[in-house]
């Protein structure tokens, strides 16, 4: 679809095989998206609801204060959805192979790509759910390290617990492994460079930005804190 990009997902990570492949046209009708399931629906709202915490904090005000005309099919729905892919657009066109900003698109997907490994990319949690999750946590971790308000990972988890997702390691059915479990699996996403963790992290709603050497450390700590509870 927009942007090009296809993976599988294997036993050593997501979409670590693929390739890029640009299509030839793009048709978005809205009206399939009503023979989703509304898990499934949700779990595809994460990624919209991401368009805004990336870099458009007037889009995630607007969604705190639609998301209701969008799961139900309003022409909120068309909106949201344009704004989606125009976002997308705009940074594949200026990134098509993610050698820098496009990058930003993986905001909540490195944490959520762990958490959709340890659940063997099964039905206990769907992509989306996991990117919900992961968005919460790249909040939370942020103001960990100082670099937005704890105020951001709070109004970023009650929007999305709002809509129906899952927000909280907790909320993963059947349990997650340990802290060091998923350190293993963090350090197979394809954003790993060098041995290195790159995370997307943020300054605020709106605000995020490419965090390089990142120290594992700190991101095992703070795992082991958010699975205890």
């Amino acid at each position: 679809s927009v942007g090009g990009k296809t993976g599988i997902n294997t036993v050593h990570g997501k979409n670590l095989v693929g390739s890029f492949h640009q299509p030839d046209l793009v048709i978005a009708d809205t009206g399939i998206l009503d023979t989703l399931s509304p898990r499934e629906f949700r779990a595809g709202y994460a990624e919209v609801a991401k368009y805004g915490l990336i870099d458009d904090p007037a889009f995630f005000a607007w969604l705190e204060q639609n998301w209701q005309g969008i799961l139900s099919g309003g022409p909120e729905r068309e909106h949201a959805v344009a704004t989606s892919c125009r976002a997308k657009a705009k940074v594949v066109a200026a990134d098509e192979h993610e050698t820098g900003e496009r990058a930003l698109l993986n905001l909540g997907h490195t944490f959520g790509h762990a958490l959709e490994a340890a659940t063997g990319y099964s039905q206990r949690l769907v992509h989306g759910e996991g990117v919900a999750i992961g968005m919460v946590l790249a909040h939370e971790f942020s103001a960990r390290m100082n670099l937005c308000s704890p105020d951001d990972g709070i109004r970023v988890e009650a929007h999305l617990k709002a809509v129906g997702l899952p927000t909280r390691l907790s909320d993963v059915p059947g349990g997650l492994p340990d802290a060091q479990d998923l350190m293993k699996r963090i350090a197979q996403d394809k954003k790993v460079s060098r041995g290195t963790l790159t995370f997307i992290l943020t300054h605020g709603v709106g605000k995020a930005f490419i965090a390089k050497d990142v120290p594992p450390a700190a991101v095992e700590a703070f795992l082991n804190d958010k699975l205890a509870g």
